[in-house]
């Protein structure tokens, strides 16, 4: 008979949990492959090997041995503190009386351990535009330093090689009057409120007297719609659907269009007054974890990233596939995310997580809605 290959200590003497496995494949990969994973067989299979003391519950310890072989990197667990496995325990365990029937665990593994091993996929690519590469907001001219066309081939890599279930493109499409271009700046009254009344420049930030009446940063035009600059980089590979071998969905997300308000997010705009079309079609495709990549890493990257984690969405920010406009903002961003859960990752890992195989706690607990 093959096992899992999970020990825990009980006292002085070590327990072997036996579930069935395969040698060269942990079991809930091996689930996942062979289309095994919701079936109910397998749930009741998983339950009874846990329940090594045949008492019909799984208890505490029982539990943190099944989350330390859940959460792992190719059979390497990472560890989970005797906090965070009893939250999970507690929120599943119904009767609160430290006992995890099958019920329970039946309902924990459609809502945890399904969308751990199995997420439904996107790539999230923002705003890879000729303006923030090569034109009127190129990355390289901001205070990073940092060069917007490096983000091209990791992304193009991540395209070819990854089988996300879609591959997402937003672009800023700015109006030519937009209330963001400091061109523009004298067509707009200026709140009494604004930090900035006078002899205003690139990088300052306004009020405006009217809607919607917040402070808002002053960059060079940029994005404006139809425009070259607005276009995707000719570098970038554009997914099609039709000849795509992965067969992914492509999605096309437009933001910023509005001329008297801006957007950062790809979700919304800064004031969370209207809401784009990507949440919307993200739901439509049953698509629950995010991997986002692009430009610029502090501003749309991040505001992306921190909306999504507000929507319930699970994220991975891909910090090699990004670059950013100030160093330290960048790595403020990214603490931030990390904080909530989110992960901060390289494109080399980035495939075994979507397929599976690198399963980490931290998106779990945004499914949980666990804080930190």
């Amino acid at each position: 008979m093959t096992h899992f290959n999970i020990f825990y200590l009980n006292k002085k003497k070590i327990n072997r949990l036996r579930m069935p496995s395969s040698a060269s494949l942990d079991t809930f990969y091996r689930y996942k492959i062979q289309n095994r994973l919701s079936d109910l067989e397998t749930i009741k299979e998983c339950f009874n090997s846990l329940d090594t003391k045949r008492n019909g519950y799984l208890e505490n310890l029982e539990f943190r041995n099944f989350l330390n072989y859940l959460f792992c990197n190719k059979n390497k667990p990472y560890q989970l503190s005797n906090n965070e496995v009893e939250k999970i325990f507690n929120i599943f365990c119904e009767k609160k009386n430290q006992k995890l029937f099958f019920a329970d665990f039946k309902n924990l593994w459609l809502k945890f351990v399904i969308p751990t091993v199995r997420p439904r996929t996107a790539l999230i690519i923002v705003d890879v535009q000729n303006d923030f590469i090569d034109g009127t907001m190129a990355i390289n001219k901001c205070p990073s330093g940092q060069e917007g066309l490096e983000v091209v081939p990791c992304i193009n890599e991540l395209i070819k090689t990854v089988p996300f279930d879609a591959i997402v493109y937003t672009l800023d499409w700015h109006p030519e009057d937009h209330c963001s271009f400091i061109e523009n700046v004298e067509k707009r009254k200026i709140s009494k409120n604004s930090p900035n009344k006078k002899n205003i420049l690139v990088n300052d930030i306004v009020i405006f007297e009217n809607y919607p009446n917040i402070e808002q940063k002053l960059w060079p035009a940029h994005c404006i719609q139809g425009s070259h600059g607005s276009h995707l980089h000719p570098d970038l590979i554009e997914v099609d659907e039709m000849s795509d071998p992965f067969k992914r969905s492509v999605i096309k997300t437009y933001k910023g269009i509005k001329s008297d308000i801006d957007s950062y997010s790809a979700f919304f705009d800064n004031c969370k007054l209207n809401e784009t079309s990507l949440n919307s079609d993200l739901k439509k495709l049953g698509i629950d974890e995010l991997y986002v990549c692009g430009l610029a890493a502090d501003v749309c990257v991040a505001a992306t990233c921190n909306d999504a984690l507000d929507l319930g969405y699970r994220v991975v920010f891909i910090e090699d596939a990004c670059r950013g406009i100030i160093a330290e903002d960048i790595e403020r961003q990214k603490m931030k995310l990390s904080n909530r859960n989110a992960v901060i990752a390289t494109s080399n890992q980035i495939c075994n997580m979507v397929t599976g195989r690198d399963r980490r706690p931290e998106l779990a607990f945004i499914t949980l809605n666990l804080k930190n």
